[in-house]
């Protein structure tokens, strides 16, 4: 039983049997000039002439399907901007992916074509070819973009170069852009702050990372909150959790964050992770004291008065001692708070809770945020102490300080390298405490229903810093205008990030568009062609049989030969073909059920 197929990207002999063709009209041309009777091959002649035309025609199409799936394209960003249409993002070349090349795929493989996927260049070409040599520009529209988007790329299949075409016209439409770049790519730094000069916005590109700290901007993921529980949380965010037991500890963690930064904000001083780290690990009995005086000053401007009786028996040793307080003001003012102001209308919930903090047993509160300090000192030491906790009273540093709101409201271009390759722990944790100050500007934009317009997010190897924040700017970003590409090499990277492949699923299923480009891992790639869906492909069976009967001094010998039409569900591309995909080709699925083949140009100038 064999397979009839029709092998639609294959070598094109139909150019050697038109050479044959061209040999004989030549022969036949030349007896019609030359010999008498040349009239008699004029007819053959013609023959051979459009048989040779035919041939040539066919092999030259075999050629073009080949080969357009093969060509590596550089485009000047100048031609690129004459591409682009409104309210359309351009995505190089291609066509929609549509049953008919599943059909011609399964055949082509059936012929036995070679899948190449040699180092220097991976992929089979012939996968583009299946339009029949035909490609057009693919123009997916802002509107469906605003679902957010997944990237998959194994590494060198052009998931950079992609972001190159994107960013480069989110800055040219005018979008807030926001990039979050793990590896800390120089090229497409570069390209970013290019953009903004030929886009008229030279002083809307801003640039953080903590590998080059003396032109980086100081940027403050504290600054904005309505809630000190949203501090605590994006700290907290950072710390193991769902596995082990630890939660009873990233739970104690986060209360003593909450309760520190309340202290802060009694005493007039906005929480920064600098200061959260200095009272957690030294102690907060001093904040403790700070925000009593604080307080006392709004509610009983003449505390002092009442308190002198307690710092007369504090003096005299008879305050009751406390494990953390000896000082005897200290005594005293606590003492007066606690006998006069706490669990009164005067009092104040913050400050009840930071006294409990103080009085607790100090190695049971040591035990418990043992995970909280090493990622409090990773954000605070050396020169990221002072990029993520600026000061603005310091008069010697000279380096811009922003915050994710002002970048929105102004407009700007941030690109932020966190520099992967040299510590990824501290780079994971930068990129996850952005993450969720822009998951709470986004609530913020949110709920006051004004617009700043597009906000173009970028987040590159997005199982380096993904966390809660980020599903929350995935869930409810939409309506505060943030449009999310978020890339990653495999489903498995992002399961490990969230420890749960039921969240990792979240995470995904958020994004209404996927583009894919080469991808090996087996379970991403079962992931993707179900997100693609099925089709039905038909295959023709041909059968021959025969058989002999001998009777006697007789044989009898018979013979039948039949063909059948059958069909069968199939995935709708061919999941094995995701790991031959070439170099910057993709197959992608966009919001409203297309599917798209497409390749990338490279960009230069």
């Amino acid at each position: 039983m064999a397979n009839n197929y029709d092998p639609y990207i294959r070598q094109p002999y139909e150019l050697y049997i038109a050479a044959a063709w061209f040999v004989a009209t030549a022969t036949t041309f030349t007896a019609y000039l030359v010999l008498p009777s040349g009239n008699s091959m004029l007819i053959p002649w013609i023959c051979f002439g459009l048989l040779t035309l035919q041939s040539t025609v066919k092999g030259l199409d075999l050629v073009g399907r080949g080969r357009l799936g093969q060509m590596l394209t550089f485009l000047d960003v100048d031609k690129l901007l004459k591409l682009i249409q409104p309210e359309k993002m351009w995505f190089g070349w291609g066509f929609d992916w549509m049953p008919i090349h599943t059909q011609r795929a399964v055949d082509t493989m059936l012929s036995g074509i070679k899948m190449s996927d040699d180092q220097e260049h991976p992929g089979s070409p012939w996968i583009h070819g299946l339009n029949l040599g035909k490609e057009n520009e693919i123009n997916i529209p802002l509107k469906s973009l605003e679902g957010h988007t997944i990237m998959f790329g194994t590494t060198g299949a052009g998931k950079t170069r992609a972001y190159e075409l994107m960013v480069t016209q989110a800055i040219q439409r005018g979008d807030t852009v926001i990039m979050i770049d793990p590896k800390g790519d120089r090229e497409l730094r570069d390209r970013m702050e290019l953009e903004c000069k030929r886009a008229g916005r030279g002083d809307a590109f801003l640039f953080f990372h903590p590998a080059f700290p003396g032109s980086s901007i100081r940027l403050d993921p504290m600054r904005n909150f309505t809630r000190t529980t949203e501090i605590a949380s994006r700290i907290a965010a950072l710390l193991p959790s769902q596995s082990g037991g630890s939660d009873a500890f990233t739970a104690f963690s986060f209360r003593a964050l909450n309760l520190v930064a309340q202290g802060l904000l009694e005493t007039g001083k906005r929480p920064s992770i600098k200061q959260l780290r200095y009272y957690i690990e030294g102690g907060a009995e001093a904040l403790l004291i700070k925000a009593i005086e604080a307080h006392a000053d709004r509610v009983d401007p003449d505390w002092k008065n009442s308190a002198d009786p307690f710092f007369v028996k504090a003096k005299a040793g008879k305050a009751k001692k406390m494990e953390t307080i000896t000082n005897p003001e200290w005594l005293a003012i606590v003492e007066w708070y606690r006998t006069t102001l706490s669990n009164g209308p005067k009092g104040s919930e913050g400050i009840d809770g930071l006294l409990s903090l103080v009085e607790h047993n100090r190695m049971h509160f040591s035990k418990m945020i043992a995970s909280l300090i090493p990622v409090l000192n990773m954000l605070t030491s050396g020169d990221l102490g002072d990029l993520l906790s600026p000061d603005e009273e310091d008069s010697n540093d000279h380096r811009p300080i922003f915050d994710t709101s002002n970048i929105i409201s102004g407009k700007h271009v941030l690109y932020v390298g966190l520099d992967s390759l040299s510590d990824s722990i501290v780079s994971s944790a930068i990129g996850s405490i952005v993450l969720a100050d822009f998951a709470s500007v986004a609530g913020m934009i949110y709920n006051s229903g004004k617009k700043f317009g597009r906000i173009s997010m970028f987040v590159d190897e997005a199982a380096e810093v993904v966390n809660l924040p980020f599903i929350q700017i995935l869930n409810k970003g939409r309506g505060a205008g943030f449009q999310v590409v978020m890339a990653t090499q495999t489903l498995p990277d992002i399961v490990a990030r969230l420890g749960d492949e039921a969240r990792a699923r979240q995470v995904i299923g958020n994004c209404n568009n996927l583009i894919t480009l080469r991808i090996k891992d087996g379970e991403t790639q079962k992931f993707v062609v179900e997100t693609f869906g099925q089709t039905y492909i038909k295959t023709v069976q041909q059968s021959i049989s025969s058989g002999v009967n001998s009777a006697e001094n007789f044989a009898h010998y018979s013979g039948n030969s039949g063909q059948s039409l059958t069909f069968s569900e199939h995935d709708l591309f061919p999941q094995h073909l995701l790991g031959h995909l070439p170099n910057f080709h993709y197959i992608a699925s966009i919001a409203g059920g297309r599917v798209i083949k497409g390749r990338l140009p490279i960009i230069t100038h």
